[in-house]
C-alpha cells in the first residue's frame, strides 16, 4: 500500500505535470462549476492544493479532508501562513461518519484507493452521509475505460502505468510519475464503470455521469494542439460527477 506520509514532502511536484496542470485541474474546475457561497468537503485533500483553489473560487465553507497525517499536517501549514479559513482534517473515509451537511464533495483520486469493493462501497457511503438531500459529488478517478494501450500511452505524458494482470476490478496499476525532483511512486485499484455506478448507486447517487477530460486554453497555447492529441484519445483519468 502506497505509504502517503512518506511521499507528503514530494507528490506536490506531480501537480507541475502536464497532464495535471492543463487538463486534470481544468477539468475538474470545469465540471465543478460555480461553488460561491457553497459548503464544499474535499476528500483525499492531500495537502489542500485543490481545497485551497476551492476556497479562493468563493465556497462560503470549506474542509479538506485525508488520512495521511503528513499531508494534513502540510495543508494545515499552508493554512497558518494563508489564513484562508479551511479546516482540515486526518479522516479514513472508509470508516463512515457524518462531518457536516454539504453542498457539494468533491475528490481527487480517492476511488483508485479503494483495495477492495467493501472499501469502495464505504467511500461512496461517507460521501452520502455528508451531502445535503440536493448535492453533488464531483471526481476524478483513474479511467475505468483503461486498456494495456491507454496504459502504455501515459509515458508521453511523463507518467509509467503499468499492471501485471488483467484489467478487471480490482487489478493494481503501478504508477510513476517522473519529475525533475524525482520520481513518484504509488499503487492504484483498477474499477469498471458497472462496478462504480453499482457501488455510487446503492449509496443513493441517482444520476452518475462520465465526463471525458479536456484542455485548457492555456494548456494548447503552451504545448500545442498536436502534444495533445494522445491524451484526448487516450486518456488516463476521467471525470465523474454525481447527484442525489
Amino acid at each position: 500500500m502506497t505509504d502517503y506520509n512518506y511521499l507528503a514532502n514530494l507528490y506536490h511536484f506531480a501537480k507541475k505535470n502536464p497532464v495535471k496542470q492543463y487538463s486534470e485541474e481544468f477539468s475538474f474546475f470545469k465540471n465543478l462549476g460555480n461553488v460561491r457561497g457553497k459548503s464544499v468537503f474535499d476528500l483525499a485533500c492531500g495537502d489542500g492544493y485543490y481545497t485551497r483553489q476551492i476556497k479562493m473560487n468563493g465556497a462560503s465553507l470549506v474542509v479538506g479532508a485525508d488520512i495521511s497525517e503528513k499531508m494534513i499536517e502540510r495543508a494545515r501549514n499552508i493554512e497558518k501562513r494563508l489564513a484562508s479559513g479551511i479546516n482540515y482534517t486526518i479522516f479514513d473515509v472508509c470508516q463512515p461518519r457524518k462531518i457536516g451537511a454539504f453542498d457539494i464533495v468533491t475528490s481527487v483520486y480517492l476511488f483508485p484507493y479503494a483495495r477492495t469493493l467493501n472499501m469502495l462501497n464505504q467511500m461512496c457511503e461517507t460521501i452520502v452521509l455528508n451531502l445535503k438531500p440536493d448535492g453533488k459529488m464531483i471526481s476524478v478517478t483513474l479511467s475505468p475505460f483503461v486498456s494495456n494501450e491507454i496504459l502504455n500511452a501515459q509515458i508521453y505524458y511523463d507518467v509509467e502505468m503499468t499492471t501485471t494482470s488483467r484489467l478487471t476490478d480490482g487489478a493494481m496499476i503501478h504508477i510513476k510519475i517522473i519529475t525533475e525532483q524525482g520520481n513518484i511512486c504509488f499503487d492504484n485499484t483498477y474499477w469498471s464503470k458497472k462496478t462504480y455506478e453499482q457501488a455510487l448507486g446503492k449509496a443513493g447517487f441517482k444520476s452518475i455521469v462520465w465526463h471525458k477530460p479536456q484542455i485548457s486554453e492555456a494548456g494548447i497555447q503552451q504545448y500545442g494542439k498536436s502534444y495533445w492529441h494522445k491524451h484526448l484519445s487516450l486518456p488516463g483519468f476521467s471525470v465523474l460527477v454525481c447527484y442525489l
